[in-house]
């Protein structure tokens, strides 16, 4: 797939170049791509580098929007955001050379958080959109926040012992949090 070979060349970048070390144009030669295919899959360098985040599956989100797929929030999100890792297939090797990447600059950290926060918005409107008048912005926000944030709890165990899949490492961390709340 185009996106993935754009995001693993950008990565290929980084690491011999740093990422001040190559241009645009360097990584659409790499890629095998146009400038202008290119810029149709990123906007930058530090997306490029970082890839584009997963979302839900359509049908997984319409449920989910819909009140399922058991009608209790919580086990709601746990279910969709798994079912969203579960999808990505992500390589444990993969997975530490972004880590690798984004502690080597900040730059990159602070896209991710952009990218993170604008995923919470998402899973935030879709838990207004979910619950109505009975959830406000604030609680909406908190609630995918808090949520998303476990995937990074869950990398980091997949990492470091990927004998189990990301999706269950997911799980185990949200199963931790639920349970300071029962």
């Amino acid at each position: 797939m185009t996106a993935q070979r754009i995001t693993r060349c950008a990565q290929d970048l980084a690491e011999e170049r740093g990422l001040d070390g190559f241009t645009m144009d360097d990584l659409a030669e790499r890629a095998g791509v146009s400038r202008r295919t290119l810029f149709n899959y990123v906007s930058g360098k530090h997306d490029a580098v970082l890839g584009s985040p997963p979302g839900p599956d359509p049908a997984n989100l319409v449920e989910f929007k819909a009140g399922g797929p058991t009608g209790r929030l919580a086990d709601d999100l746990k279910a969709t955001v798994a079912a969203v890792l579960d999808r990505k297939g992500l390589d444990p090797a993969e997975a530490e050379r972004v880590r690798r990447l984004i502690a080597s600059d900040s730059r990159l950290n602070n896209t991710l958080h952009d990218k993170f926060a604008t995923l919470a918005a998402f899973f935030a409107e879709a838990i207004l959109e979910r619950e109505g008048e009975s959830f406000d912005e604030f609680r909406a926000q908190a609630v995918a926040t808090v949520t998303l944030s476990l995937f990074d709890v869950a990398l980091a165990a997949f990492v470091a012992d990927p004998t189990t899949t990301l999706a269950d490492y997911y799980l185990r961390a949200f199963d931790g949090i639920a349970g300071l709340f029962d």
